[in-house]
């Protein structure tokens, strides 16, 4: 029952996260913007036109990984809601039992070293391929082939065996504690990691949309936001999924044919 009671609170939490990666994500995004625009006027000056290539300046590690985790937050913890009340209640049975357990921050962190994870791996990227720094507009502005070729790839990731399993297992992630509960700290943060490489195994596909468009693209990442939470957590989001899949076909193979804007 305490668990229960706990939910909204529980709920309430997840999404004033969530709120708060917003809010530093919406803030990076409009100040590189109008940092961006700032220097691209000062290229059009006497003189100074090769200032407009600093905006496109790798952003530092320093910067790049806390506004990625912050992006996450932003885009992630509503979807999470439902598994961490499992984990919750799973607590709460444990503690009643006599058993060890641990809070739900020490879940989430081992959910969040997942997709940090994936956040290096992002970041490498962008030193090698400067229009998917954070900053930058993304592939599409620098080869319209490539990131027509990264849409069609992403939307057919989302028929793929792989995606299947992992969102059901997101969608269903019962399984989850019935055969890997451990107790304590490292159990906790055993099961946020690996439910953590679900999540990344069911979404990274939906990610490199934002590689293609940018990375601090406001409107895509509020529109995968809203596919994220439907696929995983909305009777039938699946079948969102696979509409999702279809458009990103379609505007992959719009991107391959129309390579010259």
């Amino acid at each position: 029952m305490a668990a229960l009671r706990g939910r909204p609170t529980l709920w309430g939490g997840l999404l004033l996260l969530s709120a708060g990666g917003w809010i530093v994500t919406v803030q990076q995004a409009t100040a590189g913007s109008g940092m961006s625009d700032n220097m691209s006027g000062m290229s059009g000056m006497s003189g100074m036109s090769g200032m407009g290539d600093m905006s496109a300046a790798s952003t530092t590690a320093a910067v790049f990984l806390p506004v990625w985790v912050a992006m996450m937050i932003a885009m992630m913890f509503p979807a999470v809601a439902p598994v961490t009340s499992l984990f919750t209640a799973a607590a709460h049975k444990s503690r009643a039992a006599g058993r060890s357990f641990a809070p739900v921050p020490v879940f989430l962190a081992g959910y969040l070293v997942v997709w940090t994870a994936f956040g290096v791996a992002a970041y490498l990227l962008s030193r090698a391929v400067p229009s998917v720094d954070m900053m930058a507009p993304g592939l599409r502005s620098a080869s319209p082939v490539a990131a027509g070729l990264l849409l069609a790839f992403a939307g057919i990731y989302e028929f793929s065996p792989l995606k299947r399993m992992c969102l059901r297992h997101c969608r269903s992630p019962l399984g989850l504690f019935m055969k890997l509960w451990r107790p304590g700290w490292l159990g906790a943060l055993r099961m946020g990691s690996i439910h953590g490489a679900y999540c990344l195994g069911c979404c990274w596909g939906l990610m490199l949309v934002l590689f293609a468009v940018g990375l601090m693209n406001l409107l895509v990442m509020v529109l995968l936001s809203a596919v994220i939470f439907a696929e995983k957590v909305l009777p039938r989001g699946q079948l969102l999924g696979n509409l999702t899949g279809a458009v990103l076909i379609a505007g992959g193979l719009f991107e391959l044919t129309s390579p010259i804007r």
